[in-house]
């Protein structure tokens, strides 16, 4: 089995990595999108130096709310295979609206498509730092607070959620949330068919299992299926971070379901009110 979206996006085969562009990153003319009764769209594609790559993405302003609102935000890391557009089709903006109707504070949700790179740098592509770096950059010019982020995301995007927490936005999060993330101390615990997508080296180079110790006081959300083949080592995940001096105990939400999107819309409901609680 692929470790891919099921249900969303077909999985994608491993490209020939591309050299970096010279390029300093730079934002295409952006298209904002009013919503009806729902939030403002507003798109635009980010030339990376990072990654030689251009790269769409899309930020979701609550309704009423624009670049002049000073929001906070919650950045989304799709899974391998998908792209922005899953952000809509797993109801993660309507789950937003809901929460904000509800009296929550006001959050934003951007995400930015970062191929199959796993939110690390693979070769000459650093997509750790095209997210750190420039779409962050990206986010400020278009008037949201960066000093009061939150980051989430499932499958691949889980595992980018927690590495970048532990690397390249270290100290920078108010909160994560990590949804069916690849959880494992060595790389021969990964089931089988998931090592044709994660290579041992991706594995070796971004693995933050083994340093708990960089999630100190950070409010950490983690969610997997029973039935998903990653939730053995999210359990254990669980228990490395229960025992690691200042961590925080995490919330943890292991409930029927596998490595799906019918599972992910399933705890869309949980991971957001989380998310926003530590934004407010």
């Amino acid at each position: 089995m692929p470790m891919e979206s099921r249900g969303l996006r077909r999985p994608i085969s491993r490209r020939t990595l591309l050299t970096a562009a010279a390029l300093a990153p730079v934002l295409s003319a952006c298209t904002t999108n009013p919503i009806s009764a729902g939030p403002t769209l507003t798109t635009g594609v980010l030339h990376s130096t990072a990654t030689g790559q251009d790269h769409e993405w899309a930020i979701w302003y609550p309704s009423g709310a624009d670049q002049s609102s000073n929001l906070p935000v919650v950045i989304v890391l799709h899974g391998l295979g998908d792209t922005i557009d899953a952000v809509q089709e797993l109801g993660y903006t309507t789950q937003a609206t809901t929460l904000i109707k509800a009296g929550a504070a006001p959050f934003a949700l951007a995400a930015v498509n970062g191929s199959d790179l796993f939110w690390q740098k693979v070769g000459s592509q650093d997509a750790g730092a095209m997210v750190a770096k420039e779409f962050v950059g990206v986010l400020s010019d278009n008037g949201l607070d960066t000093s009061r982020m939150a980051l989430t995301g499932w499958s691949m995007g889980g595992w980018g959620t927690l590495r970048l927490a532990e690397d390249e936005l270290h100290g920078k999060l108010r909160a994560v949330a990590a949804i069916s993330t690849p959880c494992y101390p060595d790389y021969k615990f990964v089931p089988g068919p998931y090592q044709e997508v994660l290579s041992r080296k991706l594995f070796e180079t971004g693995n933050f299992y083994t340093h708990p110790n960089r999630l100190t006081d950070l409010p950490i959300f983690l969610a997997c299926g029973t039935d998903d083949p990653f939730e053995v080592g999210n359990e254990n995940f669980v228990i490395i971070l229960d025992s690691e001096p200042g961590v925080l105990q995490p919330t943890r939400e292991f409930g029927p379901g596998g490595h799906d999107a019918d599972y992910w819309r399933s705890v869309a409901a949980a991971q957001f009110a989380f998310l926003s609680e530590h934004l407010a």
